[in-house]
């Protein structure tokens, strides 16, 4: 993924695949209704974390990565990640399915309308526009797909999902100003939270055996809608465009109500041609920033690793200097170059292996400048030579 972190429209369909493998989720805990949902997250992270080896071998990222990262990212992701799966999970057992899904169809709003706090990012009006005919999509689904049987704990049920939609809507949002932890840590992440929801499940819940039909639901939600998807998502929002995403969930309900229909009783009328174009219809608006042409006026950020790499290629040509005019060249890009950090220089820590190597490299052509003026004999210049 490194390779595609520079391109905001790729980043951004990577995050969208990541929306479509969580369609597959409300099928899949059909399966699962029988096992406790504290027992049924634990057992799904771990499924999940068990992809971070070939995570790691694909992205070239250190195993133990995770632990250098802050506190604050490690209580926002595994709070977040059990928090939001253990609603999920425990109320779509017992809520009614229509309602549920229109509360679950805010999130993508909330993450549109909140990523307008962010640094950098402006709200605009194609935005407000899809975010608000995905919802209308949302709201024709369930208008249309209620089965009427509410149950007397439905307003617990749907204040759970509430409050999950809403704990998603801030992680999204809030994992964007995460931007340096990458996103190869989440399988860490994975394995904290089937840790932490195990143990609440024991502390809960008491265990149920599964069947076969359970274990293979399980280890396909923490695979896909669990595992690939919360990857593919969180390199979106990190490097994409985070309200063309928020808007493009609304596609999520709509897939997920047709694999419903096909892997159960529910069926399919003309009431969802129409949601499913509302919903389609809002996600193309909403992403009409991908596709329009504009100058990029502000480049991209670089990480820590390419800083360090511009600072080690400007070190690494003195090695192949020859010339006066080959060492003046490579000495003015050092100076430029320690310039340009200075006056970048709001965060020290940023810059301070990079920092090292130019002053290192400044030093030895300072050095070999001296040894030129010493001895011309040696160090003539290249027109010298050709006179010669």
């Amino acid at each position: 993924m490194r390779r595609w972190a520079g391109n905001k429209a790729v980043a951004s369909a990577i995050g969208g695949v990541g929306v479509i493998l969580w369609a597959t989720e409300p099928t899949l805990i059909t399966y699962t209704v029988a096992i406790p949902p504290l027992q049924t997250v634990a057992l799904a992270f771990i499924f999940a974390a068990a992809m971070s080896p070939l995570v790691w071998l694909v992205t070239g990222s250190h195993p133990l990565l995770a632990f250098r990262q802050p506190l604050s990212a490690w209580l926002l992701t595994v709070g977040s990640l059990v928090g939001y799966h253990a609603c999920i999970y425990y109320a779509t057992q017992k809520a009614p399915p229509a309602a549920a899904a229109l509360l679950q169809g805010t999130t993508p709003l909330m993450i549109v309308l909140g990523s307008a706090l962010l640094p950098g990012e402006k709200l605009k009006w194609w935005h407000v526009l899809g975010a608000l005919m995905g919802l209308a999509g949302v709201l024709c689904l369930i208008d249309n797909g209620g089965d009427g049987n509410s149950s007397d704990g439905a307003v617990f049920y749907l204040s759970l999902i509430g409050i999950a939609a809403s704990l998603w809507g801030l992680y999204s949002v809030l994992t964007r100003r995460l931007a340096d932890v990458p996103t190869s840590t989440l399988g860490i992440f994975y394995a904290a939270s089937a840790i932490v929801a195990g143990a609440a499940h024991f502390s809960l819940e008491k265990w149920v055996s599964p069947t076969g039909t359970e274990w293979l639901a399980m280890a396909a939600l923490g695979c896909l809608p669990m595992g690939l998807a919360i990857y593919f998502w969180d390199f979106g929002l990190k490097r994409g465009d985070i309200q063309a995403l928020g808007t493009f969930s609304y596609v999520e309900p709509l897939i997920g109500t047709v694999l419903v229909a096909m892997f159960t009783h529910a069926v399919l009328n003309t009431s969802l041609l129409w949601a499913g174009l509302l919903v389609v219809g809002g996600a193309v608006v909403g992403s009409a920033s991908l596709w329009t042409r504009r100058p990029n006026t502000k480049p991209e950020p670089i990480s820590a690793d390419e800083r360090i790499l511009r600072g080690a290629e400007i070190a690494h040509s003195l090695g192949s200097v020859s010339t006066k005019e080959e060492l003046s060249s490579v000495s003015n890009q050092i100076l430029a170059r320690l310039i340009e950090i200075g006056g970048e220089y709001g965060d020290p820590r940023k810059h301070d292996e990079e920092m090292k190597l130019l002053l290192s490299a400044l030093a030895v052509s300072i050095r070999v400048w001296d040894e030129c003026q010493a001895k011309p004999k040696y160090y003539a210049d290249e027109k010298e030579r050709s006179a010669a």
